[in-house]
């Protein structure tokens, strides 16, 4: 157990019961809240939050309003909307600077983008999925439109899949055992199917999105791991179809999986060759 706070608290972290007596209920529902803005969806309807939360409208209504008052939301009279309030403004700093290897995978990223032609991504997992925290554009004149701070939610798409491939089986368990939507002919719905991927994957260092998630849209991610073995983020070159043949994908796989084993050394403290 670590002390925390003057209180005992078990070191296996935040993964807490709700049934325990330490959950605070009120408190998930508006943080459930608050985790629907993202740079895909920066405003929110009051209908619009009942539907995507399950809440009841009087119940939702209370929770936007609290957050409201304390500035955390903030409403548009007009649009009759609500969007994020100036509160959250410290926070969205302290996040950037706890995420402030972002600036050292920098290097890496540019030369993988420029050894491959084409997007490097880097992600980390976060509430909703894998979060979309810096990306290097292809200089190639036909380029994909990715928005850096999207959230990737559904394990059609391989940067995600390989985030949850690195939790505990349990908890693999608990996320695959929702429906998966089918979000292109050639995704793979079957949650026993994805488990054996997922395993797959890791034990490979590779995963690949072959026009599952999007048509027209290929991708290979590679871990970037912790001193321990754990998942720390997750590098990704994105392709269009018609650049991600045999031949192309062998090339990206290996340039994908050598920029993450070097910037896996680097952040370590470790030497790097090559």
């Amino acid at each position: 157990m670590a002390r925390v706070g003057g209180r005992q608290r078990s070191v296996s972290g935040g993964h807490l019961d709700e049934e325990s007596g330490s959950f605070v209920r009120a408190l998930a529902r508006g943080l459930s809240i608050l985790v629907l803005f993202d740079i895909e969806h920066p405003e929110w309807s009051l209908h619009d939050i009942c539907a995507r939360t399950g809440m009841s409208k009087t119940t939702a209504y209370r929770m936007v309003r609290t957050l409201e008052t304390t500035e955390f939301l903030a409403y548009d009279g007009k649009t009759e909307r609500y969007h994020l309030g100036k509160a959250t403004i410290p926070g969205a700093y302290l996040t950037m600077s706890y995420v402030g290897f972002v600036r050292a995978a920098r290097p890496f990223m540019e030369r993988l983008s420029e050894a491959t032609d084409e997007t490097v991504e880097l992600t980390v997992r976060g509430p909703g999925g894998a979060i979309v925290v810096d990306q290097v554009a292809s200089k190639h004149p036909f380029r994909l439109n990715l928005p850096t701070g999207r959230i990737q939610s559904t394990l059609s798409t391989s940067s995600l899949r390989t985030h949850i491939a690195f939790l505990p089986v349990a908890e693999q368990r608990k996320i695959i055992s929702s429906p998966q939507p089918a979000m292109t002919p050639n995704t793979m719905t079957d949650s026993e199917e994805i488990f054996e991927r997922m395993a797959s994957e890791r034990a490979e260092g590779i995963a690949y999105d072959l026009e599952e998630q999007d048509i027209g849209v290929c991708a290979v991610p590679a871990p970037i791991l912790e001193r321990d073995g754990s998942l720390k983020a997750v590098l990704t070159v994105v392709a269009p179809a018609e650049r991600f043949g045999a031949r192309d994908r062998k090339r990206k796989t290996e340039a994908v999986r050598n920029a993450a084993a070097k910037l896996t050394a680097y952040l370590n403290g470790r030497a790097i060759n090559g």
